[in-house]
């Protein structure tokens, strides 16, 4: 796979954030391919339909993020300016960023209407922005997956209140009118936040291969099983964040032919990280012929977690281990 389609541009505005992410523990706020409470989280009754306030008008999908906002509670995730690695300081960013904010004009106005701001007679000033860039990343955070009935599913999870130490995670759908119909909900700790993989990246599956953004929850691969041969496991989580605009990743090539695009902390099957990989040492039996690191523009990084005891795939043919186990 070539590294055009791999790192085609791709605007933050557009890409999914994460209920369960990448890095090892639940990740931080808004959504997966498909709602699913994990297996023993503790159950919270009092399931059910809230009315919206806007009647039958359809919403905008930033106004649909917010209605979920005022319903549910703010969301709990992986801030972009801390995941995959920690950045530069926020207001610095805010500022850097503020003309790609501006040309994401649906989410930018919602975001300036919620917030009652306007410009003054310079332009924006740097609080303005700092306030604006944060909640547009607040709202870049809240994965809406269409239903094919004018709806979407949501896999959210609130930041705790009330100094409690967990949050809320809670699955159901919303219509275009802003309905919120809850199917589950469960306590939730802090979100996990990916270190993952390239958009583009193909994962080894009964059906061949298959873009790792493409898939969802419920979508059967090719695991490892406890004598370390193939089986065939379901997903039980998958995990995007946003990443940064200057995110490095690693190209790793192997001798035979084999190359992967992930970042420098993803690890392989075997536990060693990407990062610290080598020419000459050896992958899946193949020597590393280059291992260099790359800037990435692919909007977004990338995991899954098949269902088993090693959390293992395989990743453009090379064997990894998922970081979103906990």
């Amino acid at each position: 796979m070539g590294t055009t389609r791999r790192f085609g541009l791709a605007s933050l505005g557009t890409v999914l954030g994460i209920v369960v992410a990448c890095s090892g523990a639940a990740p931080s706020g808004s959504t997966t391919g498909g709602a699913s409470i994990p297996p023993g989280a503790s159950a919270i009754p009092g399931a059910s339909t809230i009315p919206s306030p806007s009647g039958d008008v359809h919403l905008s999908t930033a106004a649909l993020k917010y209605r979920l906002i005022d319903a549910l509670g703010r969301p709990w995730f992986c801030d972009p300016d801390e995941y995959p690695v920690a950045r530069a300081n926020e207001q610095d960013v805010a500022i850097q960023r503020f003309a790609e904010i501006e040309a994401d004009g649906p989410t930018f106005d919602a975001v300036v209407g919620r917030l009652a701001l306007s410009a003054a007679a310079g332009g924006w000033s740097p609080e303005q922005k700092l306030a604006i860039y944060h909640e547009w990343k607040t709202l870049n955070a809240i994965a809406l997956d269409p239903t094919g009935d004018s709806g979407s599913r949501f896999d959210y999870v609130q930041v705790p209140v009330g100094g409690a130490a967990q949050g809320t995670r809670t699955a159901g759908t919303i219509s275009a009118t802003g309905v919120v119909t809850v199917d589950q909900q469960a306590r939730s700790g802090h979100p996990v936040c990916p270190i993952c993989l390239a958009r583009g990246t193909r994962i080894d599956t009964p059906d061949g291969p298959r873009a790792v953004e493409e898939l969802r929850v419920g979508d059967l691969v090719w695991t490892l099983d406890a004598a370390g041969g193939r089986a065939v496991a379901p997903l039980l989580a998958i995990g995007s964040v946003p990443a940064p605009a200057d995110h490095e990743v690693v190209h790793l090539v192997l001798a035979d032919g084999r190359e992967l695009w992930a970042s420098p902390g993803h690890p392989l099957s075997d536990g060693r990280r990407l990062g610290d990989l080598g020419r000459g040492d050896i992958v899946d039996g193949s020597e590393v012929a280059a291992s260099q690191r790359v800037t990435y523009t692919g909007g977004s990084t990338f995991d899954i977690l098949p269902a088993g005891a090693s959390g293992a795939y395989w990743a453009d043919g090379i064997a990894l281990r998922s970081t979103l186990r906990p």
